[in-house]
C-alpha cells in the first residue's frame, strides 16, 4: 500500500473517530443538562465547587445514573431493578462496587448502611457524592489530594484521577463559558 493511501485510510478514520467523539459529547451534554441542576444544593450545602463535582461524576459514570461498576468494570443496567439486582449480587458476593453517577463505593454504603434503591435516584447519589468529597476535602483540603481521594487511598490512583477531573473539569468550564 502506498504512503498516499495510508494517508487516505488515516484520514477517513480520523474523521470518523472524530464524528463519534461529538455524537458522545452530544449525548454526554444532553444527560448533564438532565441532572445539572441536582448538583446545585448539595454543593452549596457542601462548599463544593458545583464544575468539580460534574467533573467527579462525568469520569465516574458519563453522568448515567443506572451506572453500577464491578471491580473496575461498568455496568449499565437499564432499569432501576437491574440495576439493584447486580449492586445486590455484587453485594453477596463481597466484591467492591460503585452506584450511580457519583459511583457511590461499597465502602460507604456498608459503612453507613446506605439503602442501594437511594443511590439509584440521582438526586440522592450526587448528595451521597458531594458529601463523600467534602469528608476528603475536610481531611487534605479544597485541592487535587482530596479529589483523588475521593476515588482511592492509593497515591499514584488518585494522582492519576486528580489528572482525569482536571481535564473533565477544562471541558466543563469551556461547554458552560457562554
Amino acid at each position: 500500500m502506498c504512503f498516499r493511501k495510508i494517508l487516505q485510510v488515516l484520514l477517513c478514520f480520523c474523521i470518523v473517530f472524530q464524528a463519534v467523539e461529538v455524537w458522545a459529547d452530544v449525548s454526554l451534554l444532553t444527560r448533564e443538562q438532565r441532572f445539572t441542576k441536582l448538583f446545585d444544593y448539595p454543593c452549596r450545602k457542601f462548599g463544593i465547587p458545583k464544575a468539580l463535582a460534574m467533573a467527579i461524576a462525568r469520569q465516574e459514570s458519563d453522568m448515567r445514573p443506572l451506572c453500577i461498576n464491578l471491580a473496575g468494570k461498568d455496568v449499565y443496567p437499564a432499569t432501576v431493578e437491574d440495576a439493584l439486582e447486580v449492586a445486590k449480587n455484587a453485594q453477596r458476593r463481597g466484591i467492591s462496587y460503585d452506584v450511580g453517577i457519583m459511583q457511590v463505593n461499597s465502602y460507604w454504603i456498608r459503612k453507613y448502611k446506605i439503602p442501594l434503591h437511594l443511590l439509584l435516584q440521582p438526586r440522592s447519589n450526587i448528595y451521597m457524592g458531594c458529601w463523600i468529597l467534602k469528608q476528603e476535602i475536610d481531611r487534605y483540603g479544597l485541592n487535587w489530594l482530596a479529589v483523588g481521594r475521593y476515588h482511592s487511598p492509593t497515591d499514584w490512583r488518585a494522582r492519576d484521577y486528580s489528572v482525569k477531573i482536571k481535564r473533565h473539569l477544562r471541558n466543563i468550564l469551556v461547554a458552560y463559558s457562554d
